[in-house]
């Protein structure tokens, strides 16, 4: 899990540095502050909790996808026109 706040975005209500205090802080304008962009499996719970007591959309959780696997060789991306004849 990696985390971004977008600084243009917060409006300084404070959820997120109460919700996950090992995660967010304000600075001195009262913004938010990215303490820890990649917190561990067990902050899981307060990050997603400050990202949906975010007023102002400010905080994002960003998920790994699954990486994909190679496609799949039978399926050729492109007709084939050499055997068309």
């Amino acid at each position: 899990m990696k985390v971004t706040a977008d600084r243009s975005r917060c409006m300084a209500a404070g959820h997120c540095a109460i919700s996950a205090p090992d995660v967010f802080d304000h600075g001195e304008d009262g913004l938010v502050v990215v303490l820890d962009t990649e917190p561990g499996e067990e902050r899981r719970r307060e990050v997603e909790l400050a990202e949906d007591l975010c007023p102002s959309r400010a905080i994002a959780i960003l998920r790994t996808a699954a990486v994909a696997g190679p496609p799949d060789a039978g399926t050729p991306d492109t007709p084939d026109t050499a055997s068309a004849g």
